[in-house]
């Protein structure tokens, strides 16, 4: 039974945040942009503010922005140091970039990034954990009330209550992390040692609820140390607690056993406690990490780790549609569709929704278990716009079904609108008018994941979630394997 000091945890922790930069700069390390005294040395370590910025850069592609964007956003940053980089050196950046995005590289598929537990198809988490990290290091050397104006200004942070809880971050959450079995040890009456020992084992069901939890891990556990310590302390006490509390409830009143029993239960509350602290300093995504998983969720797991290494397979390309219609698909390890444009009347409707936003989607199946599904975009109450868009799905289709999964994990959809053009020579041109960021609710995100699920489970009768982690599902791989790869619906920009 391994147990690690807080020192150690700490160390963990500082380098799984290490691993993460040296990731994410992997596929930049040769863009002079981010290349030595190119960056700022006073707002925080070069390696994290530059992670920092490739992380940023993916989000603002996730949702449709122009490189032209982009490279305006990134020549605004007080983050570079004097002089600052040209546009040609920050398109440079931005192609590295993206190049890594839709090549898995800044997914979790590349063995940098590998089983570190970022979300391929959420930069936004991956950019949100490195602020928290960022926020709660900065904390140490200067006040409050200027990382939260820092948040602002250098990481477009605007949300009060995000910049309350990040500028409240302590920079090492797990110091002075309690020991639990040394804090057993130490107990003057060996017996109440030995009845937590016992109730966070084998007799409480400690071992099996930490492997369940073990097992059923999204992330590698070699990587992330530190949540392995954390994490198997907290479904050993919360066994332990269930099993002590059983034990006093069957011991008489007056049985001289129930106060070892009180003492080991007061011990374990504590270190739940303790754990309750620590995670609270953490970032949402180690927290999320650190999480019970269900067996459908974990199943989803499984599923989606396989589909996103199968979307991996071959580079893919934008090819024009000559039939003019809407399609769904993906773009890197993202869901991404394209809507199609018949008419100026419909282009300029859809040029005045780029900017007022709020498209809305809404889902129709015959219920649960349908073979086919079909989402509807437009506007609530159909909206100035007047515009509708149908897409459908084939829940007979492996990847339509994993796609839809995608969807419900991702809760977001970039949905490109594009116009044909046919000139005198029949010659097809088709051209992006601009692209929406479509939140899915969680209510519709869950009743998506809920169709997906029971989709692939009749597509593969008694599959389950992987015994450890990185393998997939060897039965939707061959599933994948006798099918097409998803459109890429998004158009070059």
């Amino acid at each position: 039974m391994s147990h690690s000091t807080s020192g150690d945890l700490t160390a963990q922790r500082e380098e799984w945040f290490r691993e993460i930069q040296e990731g994410l700069l992997w596929h930049v390390r040769d863009v002079p942009a981010l290349g030595k005294d190119r960056l700022r040395d006073d707002l925080g370590e070069p390696r994290l503010i530059g992670s920092m910025l490739v992380a940023r850069i993916a989000v603002q592609l996730a949702r449709g922005e122009s490189t032209a964007t982009i490279r305006d956003m990134l020549a605004a940053s007080p983050l570079f140091a004097a002089p600052g980089p040209d546009i040609e050196e920050l398109t440079k950046l931005i192609a590295k970039v993206q190049f890594g995005f839709e090549h898995g590289g800044l997914a979790n598929t590349v063995v940098v990034l590998d089983g570190l537990g970022l979300l391929p198809w959420s930069p936004e988490s991956t950019y949100m954990l490195l602020i928290e990290y960022w926020a709660g290091q900065r904390g140490r050397t200067v006040p409050r009330t200027r990382v939260e104006r820092e948040l602002c200004e250098l990481w477009d942070t605007a949300d009060l209550r995000v910049l309350a809880a990040h500028s409240s971050l302590p920079a090492f959450p797990l110091e002075g992390y309690p020991d639990l079995w040394e804090k057993l040890r130490a107990e003057p009456d060996f017996r109440v040692g030995n009845a937590g020992a016992m109730t966070l084992t084998q007799r409480g069901g400690g071992d099996q609820a930490w492997e369940r939890w073990m097992a059923t891990r999204p992330w590698s556990t070699l990587k992330a140390r530190h949540l392995v310590t954390l994490g198997g302390d907290l479904v050993r006490c919360q066994a332990a607690r269930r099993a002590l509390g059983r034990l006093l409830d069957q011991a008489p009143p007056g049985d001289e056993f129930r106060g070892v029993l009180k003492r080991a239960a007061e011990i374990i509350q504590e270190q739940l406690e303790r754990i309750a602290l620590a995670v609270e300093g953490m970032s949402a995504i180690e927290c999320e990490l650190l999480r019970e998983r269900g067996k459908d969720e974990h199943f989803q797991d499984g599923c989606l780790s396989t589909f996103q290494k199968h979307l991996l397979k071959q580079y893919q390309i934008f090819s024009p549609f000559f039939e003019h219609a809407t399609t769904h698909g993906t773009w890197g390890p993202l869901p991404w569709w394209s809507i199609a444009l018949h008419d100026e009347r419909e282009r300029q409707a859809a040029e005045e929704l780029l900017v007022r936003g709020g498209m809305q989607i809404s889902i129709n199946a015959k219920n649960h278990d349908a073979d086919e599904l079909v989402i509807t975009c437009q506007e609530p109450g159909l909206g100035p716009s007047g515009l509708a868009a149908r897409v459908c799905f084939d829940l007979r289709d492996a990847v339509h079904a994993c796609e839809l999964l995608l969807l419900a994990r991702r809760q977001s959809v970039a949905v490109d609108f594009l116009t044909e053009h046919i000139d005198e020579w029949d010659d097809h041109e088709v051209n992006l008018v601009g692209t929406l960021d479509i939140d899915i609710s969680g209510d519709i995100g869950g009743t998506l994941g809920d169709i997906a699920t029971r989709a692939l489970h009749r597509l593969m009768p008694g599959a389950s979630g992987p015994a450890f982690y990185g393998d997939g599902n060897p039965e939707l791989e061959r599933l994948l394997s006798l099918s097409r790869l998803p459109e890429n619906c998004r158009h070059p920009r």
